[in-house]
């Protein structure tokens, strides 16, 4: 097979992707087991101003993918914002070489946060693209593996290389992986959007056509009436029209409430475990070894199961599937909060690593198979929709999760709060489904 047919299949666009967010984890994470070492080491400032540095990732994340997606879709290119986002890689990289400042470490995770906004949310919606007729639960797993990969290295390697080269290490690897990237999504691929306007006009298979009616029938029946009333065709639909539909908001409060989640805990076990059993950064990391791991191993699992049974029973079921998630998800946070020794809080890492994934491939998938449903010119800015909301929650939620921490402790910071989020979103959308089962929302 030629060079260019390689470039230009769906599997080269997928490995792309999985790459991107492989990098977009492993530099989003490798400062989270040397940073409070990092404060320590520099003096910089007191160990409750980490949050303040953690949520300048989540500004920055909300200030790019709340525009990429519709810059993207408008332009009809994803490589241009892919690689633009690699080269910030790079340069935030720089930034933190020459860091020796409180600033430099707030401008550092802010571009961090930016170049994240517009690698995630637009190799999401490149994954969507080429496979326009399926299912997404699957290639959502796929993904997954290697954004928990990146999450598993990241931390790993960042407190390794921090003990042993400094901060200046720390920011050399960031920088010949952003300069990688931005290569290899230049050169290795050939336009997504070029690859979904071939495969569309391909015919359904019987099996791809079913699916389409199974979410399209669940779709509230005025956004489809909005949808044919527009001239320009059911592609050209504003995105705020769906936006503000109660189907599309609930997706988007339970990706908020997820990533409130993860980020507090990935701001907090970090302290916690260095202020109660004084581990090392690099012992620190173990916390996201066991995380990725069984996230990596279960994942194409999971998406394999959430399309089957999304496939069998209808769109209704996903609802089904995220609150098992959201309760199971309850009862880790609420043990790692009790939890007297660091050994214990690596394995309950692990089983919330489970149970995370019953929420967030459901909840990542559901964007991508709404709009392949209606055949919408929206992928970028749904998936963009879904990181502006997991980067508002990495804003606000550290530095808030850090302040409960030094205020009211890690336990009932984790065990009631954190926990009690969960069951209540969980009881959010059971009352959602319940509503739809007696009437279509």
């Amino acid at each position: 097979m030629a060079m260019t047919d390689i470039r230009a299949s769906p599997t080269a666009v997928v490995v792309g992707s999985c790459i991107a967010q492989l990098i977009d984890n492993i530099t989003y994470t490798i400062s989270f087991a040397c940073l409070p070492h990092l404060f320590e080491d520099m003096k910089l400032a007191s160990e409750s101003q980490i949050g303040l540095v953690a949520a300048m990732f989540g500004i920055g994340g909300f200030l790019t993918s709340s525009l990429s997606g519709f810059v993207s879709d408008r332009l009809q290119s994803r490589k241009l914002p892919l690689v633009v986002g690699s080269i910030g890689y790079a340069i935030c990289g720089c930034v933190l070489f020459f860091s020796h400042k409180l600033w430099h470490l707030l401008l550092y995770r802010l571009l961090n946060g930016m170049a994240s906004g517009l690698v995630y949310p637009i190799s999401t919606a490149a994954v969507g693209d080429v496979y326009p007729h399926k299912l997404l639960g699957l290639q959502m797993a796929l993904l997954n593996v290697f954004n928990n990969a990146g999450y598993m290295i990241g931390p790993i390697l960042g407190g390794a290389i921090y003990d042993h080269a400094g901060v200046r290490g720390v920011s050399t690897v960031v920088m010949v992986i952003g300069s990688v990237l931005s290569l290899l999504l230049a050169f290795g691929i050939k336009e997504p959007l070029l690859i979904r306007a071939e495969l569309v006009d391909q015919p359904l298979e019987d099996s791809a056509s079913e699916m389409s009616s199974k979410i399209a029938g669940s779709i509230d029946k005025t956004i489809i009436e909005e949808i044919e009333a527009i001239d320009m065709g059911p592609k050209d639909i504003p995105l705020w029209r769906l936006v503000i539909k109660w189907r599309v908001l609930l997706a988007s409060i339970i990706t908020l409430a997820l990533g409130t989640l993860n980020s507090s805990l990935d701001n907090l076990l970090g302290i916690y475990v260095k202020d109660r059993f004084k581990v090392s950064s690099s012992k620190a990391g173990l916390l996201y070894v066991l995380n990725g791991g069984v996230s990596i191993i279960l994942s194409m699992p999971t998406g394999s199961a959430v399309d089957w049974i999304i496939g069998r029973y209808g769109e209704i079921a996903r609802g089904y599937i995220q609150i098992a998630g959201l309760l199971l998800s309850s009862g880790a946070v609420f043990t790692i909060g009790m939890s007297k020794s660091f050994g214990t809080i690596v394995g309950l890492e692990a089983w919330l690593a489970t149970t995370n994934l019953l929420i967030n491939i459901p909840v990542m998938s559901s964007f991508g198979d709404f709009v392949n449903s209606l055949r919408l010119n929206s992928m970028a800015q749904c998936y963009g929709i879904f990181n502006s909301f997991w980067s508002i929650s990495s804003a606000f939620a550290p530095p808030i999760a850090t302040w409960l921490y030094t205020q009211i402790g890690f336990k009932s910071t984790v065990s009631w709060l954190l926990s009690g989020m969960c069951v209540l979103c969980a009881g959010l959308i059971f009352a959602e489904t319940l509503w739809r089962k007696y009437k279509v929302i």
